[in-house]
């Protein structure tokens, strides 16, 4: 319980404002570096990130890389959705070009046929970027 309690904490303390999906955007075309063809078996990937609060008034740049090859860089409010074939996969982010240093993260996940799963980006104070599976 207070585990819980703490990894709730946590998350609240650094996730920004609250996803929507009508508030977010799809990393654009110029920001996708590799394509993830459908196979017969395999599922959907979507990686999001918080919008930032207009106070704030910067974005760093997240760079995501799926199995060790560059993939997206993604802005707050934006996502990136991708087939993957049924397996272990690693996903990496690290922090691209502006004005956050931040050190990266990955997760290793496992890909089941027809079984989409989501992640959400956050960066908790002084700790590496991490992937936090919401779906």
């Amino acid at each position: 319980m207070r585990t819980a309690l703490i990894s709730a904490l946590l998350l609240s303390a650094c996730s920004g404002v609250a996803i929507q999906d009508y508030a977010s955007n799809k990393v654009p075309q110029d920001r996708q570096y590799a394509s993830y063809q459908k196979f017969f078996t395999g599922a959907n990937v979507t990686v999001r990130r918080d919008p930032v609060k207009s106070e704030i008034g910067i974005g760093c740049e997240v760079e995501l890389y799926i199995d060790n090859i560059r993939s997206y860089t993604i802005l707050p409010s934006e996502y990136a959705t991708f087939f993957l074939t049924d397996g272990k996969h690693v996903l990496k982010v690290d922090t691209g070009r502006g004005s956050c240093q931040g050190r990266p993260g990955s997760e290793e996940i496992n890909v089941s046929n027809g079984v989409s799963q989501e992640y959400k980006i956050f960066s908790p104070p002084g700790e590496p970027l991490r992937l936090f599976r919401t779906m």
